[in-house]
């Protein structure tokens, strides 16, 4: 298993169209038969820091999602809606 946490900050006045795209991405990556889990998170005390939390079966799952229709839209439509980088830690399963 393979878990990939990646933190998201949104330009403030692109906040709405920034859900709108990454929802539609993840609803769709949780159809992928490699993801477990794929979560988005909004930080408490700041509306417009995100997480996503995903998990998936292993490396090449994580790799098969990265070449998906959903993926590359949300490359081109949601990610030029952030500020700042993107930040990604992988983790994998101990116990």
């Amino acid at each position: 298993m393979l878990v990939q946490v990646v933190y998201l900050e949104v330009q403030p006045e692109k906040r709405e169209a920034f859900l709108a795209e990454a929802r539609a991405n993840v609803q769709a990556s949780r159809a992928e038969t490699g993801v477990i889990q794929f979560d988005l998170l909004q930080q408490n005390d700041d509306p417009t820091r995100f997480m996503l939390y995903e998990v998936y079966r292993d490396e090449a799952a994580l790799e098969a999602h990265r070449h998906t229709p959903h993926f590359q839209r949300w490359a081109e439509r949601g990610v030029p809606l952030l500020t700042g980088e993107r930040v990604r830690v992988l983790y994998r399963q101990v116990t």
